[in-house]
């Protein structure tokens, strides 16, 4: 059942706002060492219908090529995966992978779980669609912000359905808890202030009943580490959730995970996309030395010995 929303015209004309909202990824980056073929679009069935996808190739093609699913963030309201172009080509460059960026529904259009059961549907079908220069069973997550909260939903849906969890995750700047509005930074004006929870809950959030749900927050899923391949933390140390993504990377970790996580101090929520090149950079260089260290692991178990977790901070 559809709950309806309470009424609130300024959450609602920045809903109108956020949703048309089109930031392009970040210039003046260093360039792929071989020029990349032009994103082109594909069209993947969900069962709440067909979801355009970008999808950034390598500059070969080979038969098998890893794929990354790469989830973009946008509090559940904004959907525009070019956001993201700059890892898609940084992925396809130095992993040779073909990355997909799924452009999934988002509030006030659609509610919880709509975005949760595409991301999904999307992965499942990346899973089976063999051929096209893609290995399915060489999938990778990654996601920024809501995005890294849907990476995390794709893992947990995996295990409940007994199916094969991805190689690896990369989770930046996760969000992980629904409920919370409360969060706050060291920052005067952090991305995600309190009024942005608040617009996000109920942007796409309304039935407050379902927020406790291990699906709307995966912190509260106490068999989260059974779900979790190795995986990878980055975030800000000035960033609103950072304390909630040191509390994820806890709970993996004690639960035998082969968890890494990096702190950009200085930076806030949005360093992935923001005006230090520098960070950009390094987090460009975290992700896909990442994912290239698990793609290049003789054994698809995803099983670690934990005590080689690492858990760093760099200044800006």
């Amino acid at each position: 059942m559809t709950v309806r929303r309470p009424r609130s015209p300024m959450f609602w004309a920045l809903a109108q706002v956020g949703s048309r909202v089109r930031a392009g990824s970040p210039r003046g980056l260093p360039g792929p060492s071989t020029p990349l073929p032009a994103p082109t679009d594909l069209q993947i069935p969900t069962r709440h219908g067909t979801v355009r996808a970008v999808v950034q190739r390598p500059a070969v093609d080979v038969t098998d090529a890893p794929v990354v699913m790469q989830l973009h963030g946008g509090g559940f309201v904004n959907r525009y995966p070019e956001q993201d172009l700059h890892i898609a080509r940084a992925m396809a460059d130095r992993l040779g992978a073909v990355v997909v960026l799924p452009d999934y529904d988002t509030g006030t259009r659609v509610q919880y779980p709509v975005a949760e059961e595409e991301a999904y549907d999307i992965a499942r079908w990346l899973q089976d669609e063999i051929g096209a220069g893609r290995s399915g069973s060489r999938l990778l997550l990654s996601g920024v912000s809501a995005g890294a909260k849907l990476a995390i939903n794709v893992c947990q849906q995996l295990h409940a359905a007994s199916l094969p969890s991805p190689l690896a995750v990369a989770l930046v700047v996760p969000v992980t808890d629904v409920m919370r509005t409360d969060r706050t930074s060291n920052v005067r004006r952090p991305a995600i202030s309190p009024f942005v929870q608040r617009f996000v809950g109920w942007a796409y959030f309304p039935d407050t009943a379902r927020q406790q749900e291990p699906l709307a927050s995966p912190s509260r899923d106490n068999a989260l580490p059974e779900a979790m391949p190795p995986t990878l933390v980055l975030t800000g140390g000035d960033d609103t959730l950072a304390p909630e993504a040191a509390e994820l990377v806890a709970q993996l970790r004690n639960g035998g995970v082969h968890t890494e996580h990096h702190v950009f101090v200085g930076s806030d929520h949005d360093f992935v996309a923001g005006r230090d090149r520098s960070v950009i950079v390094e987090t460009l260089d975290r992700l896909t030395d990442f994912f290239a260290t698990q793609l290049a692991r003789p054994s698809l178990d995803p099983s670690v010995d934990p005590d080689t977790d690492t858990d760093e901070r760099s200044t800006r």
